[in-house]
């Protein structure tokens, strides 16, 4: 098991509760500290639809919002309705990174770091 504090470790309890009651599917956490020099902790889940993404950001963010660890914030509410697939809450330490299908496969986030540590969550 990676060295992830238990605070880190209850926020990504969370996320994947929450993506897990939106029906989210291949959901996967990544431990890129040992492959990345500024890059922590991916979150990777698949949606079936872009409405579906904008409601796990949604969720996701209502909890971590307060947390106050948002690095680079962008306002969900404004989020297109013909958006392009993929959303990235990036909350510093945790990338979450709600993605179709389609995105998923073309973009290939889980073969571009494959040399990752997969985190039990």
């Amino acid at each position: 098991m990676p060295n992830i504090s238990t605070e880190t470790l209850e926020h990504l309890k969370k996320i994947k509760q929450t993506l897990i009651d939106k029906k989210c599917e291949n959901i996967q956490f990544l431990d890129l500290k040992d492959v990345h020099s500024y890059l922590s902790l991916f979150v990777l889940a698949t949606v079936k639809t872009e409405t579906q993404g904008r409601s796990c950001a949604k969720d996701i963010d209502k909890y971590m919002k307060p947390l106050k660890l948002a690095v680079k914030r962008q306002n969900l509410a404004d989020l297109p309705k013909d958006a392009t697939g993929w959303i990235l809450l990036d909350y510093g330490e945790i990338c979450v990174h709600i993605m179709t299908d389609e995105m998923r496969t073309y973009y290939s986030l889980d073969r571009l770091w494959g040399d990752a540590t997969p985190i039990v969550v």
